[in-house]
């Protein structure tokens, strides 16, 4: 554990999923290749013109909306005749773990408690960790599934903090999103840490390393900076 603030030590490492842990390629195949595909399979119509109508009524519900993003809701909706969790998992092996994230999951698990904070489902967040190892993870906290939120606002980690029944400030939690990864549990009481592997951000109000290499040597370097003399 390391110090930070007023001498709270984090217990708590938050994971972002997406383009932190894993990339976005499950999800885009399963929003954009295999609702349609179920689609002209249960309408007998071509891919093509099943695009053409998925992708239509994805913009009139829109990403303002929690449907939006909860699969149960397309599948019922499209009358796909298969649940939301047997559905995702059919996109398992798009799955990509970034190549940082094994050993370091691995060697910061002896450490801390790791869980994930997602904007994705449960059904997606279930299907990822079982490719990064479900036992590495104590908990996974989804704000459209457990808090009928369309974004980790702080609220949502205030949320997270209080499941766990921990302090914020004994929660560091590590994303891409300068917003939602940074600003927002930082808002909530947390300490977080900005994931910025294509160099695309230069200032944040929290520390950005650029791969989760560094995330284990920027924790001891905190822990020797503010350990008591």
């Amino acid at each position: 554990m390391f110090k930070v603030g007023a001498g709270m030590a984090v217990e708590v490492l938050s994971f972002d999923l997406t383009g932190t842990l894993v990339t976005n390629e499950f999800v885009d195949y399963f929003w954009l290749e295999l609702i349609p595909k179920l689609y002209s399979e249960k309408r007998g119509i071509s891919l093509s013109e099943a695009k053409k109508i998925v992708f239509k009524s994805y913009d009139e519900v829109g990403d303002r909306d929690l449907r939006w993003y909860t699969p149960s809701f397309w599948l019922e909706l499209f009358e796909l005749g298969v649940d939301a969790r047997s559905a995702v998992k059919l996109v398992e092996d798009k799955v990509e773990v970034y190549p940082d994230v094994e050993e370091v999951l691995e060697e910061l698990s002896e450490d801390y408690t790791i869980i994930a904070s997602s904007n994705l489902s449960i059904e997606f967040i279930e299907v990822a960790l079982s490719k990064l190892g479900r036992h590495l993870f104590k908990a996974a906290f989804s704000c459209v599934s457990h808090y009928n939120s369309i974004s980790k606002t702080p609220e949502f980690y205030a949320y997270v903090c209080s499941r766990l029944s921990v302090e914020p400030g004994s929660v560091l939690h590590v994303g891409d999103d300068p917003e939602k990864d940074c600003l927002n549990p930082v808002k909530a009481g947390l300490n977080a840490i900005l994931l910025d592997r294509d160099f695309k951000v230069s200032r944040s109000r929290c520390n950005i390393i650029r791969s989760l290499r560094e995330l284990k040597g920027h924790v001891d370097k905190l822990a020797k900076v503010l350990k008591p003399h």
